[in-house]
């Protein structure tokens, strides 16, 4: 809008010095030379408001408006339509194309919940359409991958059922596995790639696998100079935290009594917090004092390391 605002005083400008009211109306050199320039600024401000107003893009807004007009009546009508569906479903129970009109029309009108009921429906009664059930676990994951998790791996396997070599149903899987954080899972079906005879190109799947399998086990030998012991051990209780840079949970602890603490010990696999859970490549040491023999609130935060990769690190000097 400030462009057009200039250009219009700009042209007023122009409309004035030629009429040249009240003086002599002959135009000299150096005025020429300056009518010159203003022209030139002139039309790239025009130019630029031109390209940055939106008026060559109007026919694509107005494409897009008669697409969302489009959409929004379809949206109006398909809401029309499902009590008339539901009323002919209650007369014809299976009817299995009804119900799977029904799971989508819902998808539309953002009623999920209202969509896997329907989609449920459909696949008892025909459970043979790779499509639907791609559908039904997308809505499923979309409802909540981890509560769900049970029937999304049932449909998945019935999935696989259908193309045993079919590797697009894995990966789909396996992004499914890694979204949720469930390592066990991710092995199983890395597992089950590598050992499924129908598939042939599967090197990167086992490299996957190895790598995972050597990601279990860690093990750290943390050091703790003489200095460093004698403040510790003013507490009761010391605890010794692993936590993935970042985050706000423990991923291994352990915890000695200050009569019980060693100079050099081991934090390694049987200490973290869930014993499937795959180990973090960056991490910090927190070192925690309490008189109480529990977690709790009133923990004395003594030390915090900088970062430490437990791929490559066997041993940790608090220092």
């Amino acid at each position: 809008m400030i462009y057009l605002i200039i250009i219009i005083i700009i042209t007023l400008y122009f409309f004035l010095f030629f009429k040249n009211i009240g003086e002599n109306s002959k135009i000299s050199f150096r005025n020429n030379k300056l009518i010159m320039v203003i022209l030139f600024f002139l039309l790239i401000i025009s130019g630029y408001f031109i390209n940055n107003s939106g008026i060559i893009n109007q026919k694509e807004y107005s494409s897009i408006l008669n697409q969302h007009y489009e959409i929004r009546k379809n949206i109006s009508t398909i809401k029309k339509n499902i009590p008339i569906l539901l009323v002919k479903l209650q007369d014809e129970p299976d009817y299995y194309k009804g119900w799977v009109m029904l799971a989508k029309s819902y998808i539309i009108t953002d009623q999920l919940m209202e969509s896997s009921i329907a989609y449920e429906r459909a696949l008892s009664l025909k459970a043979t359409d790779p499509v639907i059930l791609e559908e039904f676990i997308s809505v499923l994951i979309k409802i909540d991958p981890k509560s769900n998790k049970e029937k999304i791996l049932k449909y998945f396997n019935e999935l696989v059922l259908f193309n045993k070599g079919d590797l697009n149903i894995y990966n789909m899987m396996l992004n499914y596995s890694i979204d949720i954080n469930d390592a066990e899972l991710t092995k199983n079906i890395l597992s089950d790639i590598v050992s499924n005879p129908e598939i042939k190109d599967k090197d990167q799947y086992q490299s996957a696998l190895n790598q995972m399998d050597k990601s279990d086990i860690f093990d750290l030998s943390v050091n703790i100079t003489q200095e460093n012991y004698s403040s510790l051990i003013k507490y009761n209780y010391i605890f010794f935290i692993l936590k993935e840079d970042g985050s706000k949970f423990p991923f291994a602890v352990v915890k000695f009594s200050n009569n019980a603490l060693p100079k050099i010990f081991s934090i390694n696999s049987s200490n973290k917090m869930i014993s499937d859970s795959m180990i973090p490549k960056s991490v910090r040491l927190y070192i925690k004092g309490s008189n109480q023999p529990s977690v709790n609130n009133n923990m004395y935060d003594i030390y915090k390391s900088d970062i430490i990769d437990l791929s490559q690190s066997e041993e940790y000097i608090i220092n």
